[in-house]
């Protein structure tokens, strides 16, 4: 299942997105569902509960009060979701520099030329539709995932686990034996050490 968000401040784009959306691609993949936010605010309060899955979020640069740069940064950064693929919408040049950091998926221009909104929605589809595994956690209520094979190691440091990967550093509270518990279905993950296990892969 993968979940396509759109956020813009503008009503009418949103509605004219999810139904594109719905028209074009829902009917050929049953697969995929569709929510619409009008505020930053309101998407990352979604996300922050949200159950971890595959997402595609539309993302309107020129939002206000908090902007869809500062939208991406936040999920990137602080919700340390690294997963969820950002296509940005966006009728203005220049943020090219800023928008780098939070590793976009993708750019639509306004006014929107729904040849390429359909041309990117499918290859980033596909992406996230790769044969890839996610590794989920917790981290003060806030469900969390990455990609598995993006996991350098875990260390586990007193009651935490500190998990490193190729993007950042985390940390959440399970012991290591129920942590590699979970990880027994994927033999790359070693635990050479009580408090290390390790993508031998890495």
């Amino acid at each position: 299942m993968v979940e396509i968000l759109i956020c813009d401040d503008q009503e009418f784009i949103t509605e004219c997105l999810s139904k594109y959306i719905l028209d074009q691609i829902i009917i050929k993949n049953s697969n995929v569902t569709v929510k619409s936010f009008l505020t930053g605010e309101s998407l990352i309060e979604y996300l922050q509960y949200a159950q971890p899955k595959k997402r595609i979020i539309l993302l309107d640069i020129e939002m206000i009060p908090m902007d869809g740069l500062s939208v991406a940064k936040y999920i990137r950064n602080a919700l340390n979701d690294y997963t969820t693929e950002i296509i940005f919408v966006t009728g203005t040049n220049g943020y090219e520099r800023d928008l780098f950091e939070v590793r976009p998926s993708g750019f639509i221009s306004k006014p929107i030329n729904f040849d390429a909104l359909y041309n990117t929605l499918t290859r980033v589809y596909n992406l996230l539709n790769s044969e890839h595994v996610y590794f989920q956690y917790s981290q003060h209520g806030i469900k969390k995932s990455i990609r598995l094979d993006d996991i350098l190691y875990f260390e586990s440091m007193n009651r935490k686990i500190k998990l490193v990967s190729t993007n950042h550093t985390d940390s959440f509270y399970e012991k290591m034996t129920t942590l590699n518990n979970r990880l027994v279905d994927y033999p790359h993950f070693v635990s050479c050490h009580r408090s290390f296990t390790i993508n031998v892969n890495k």
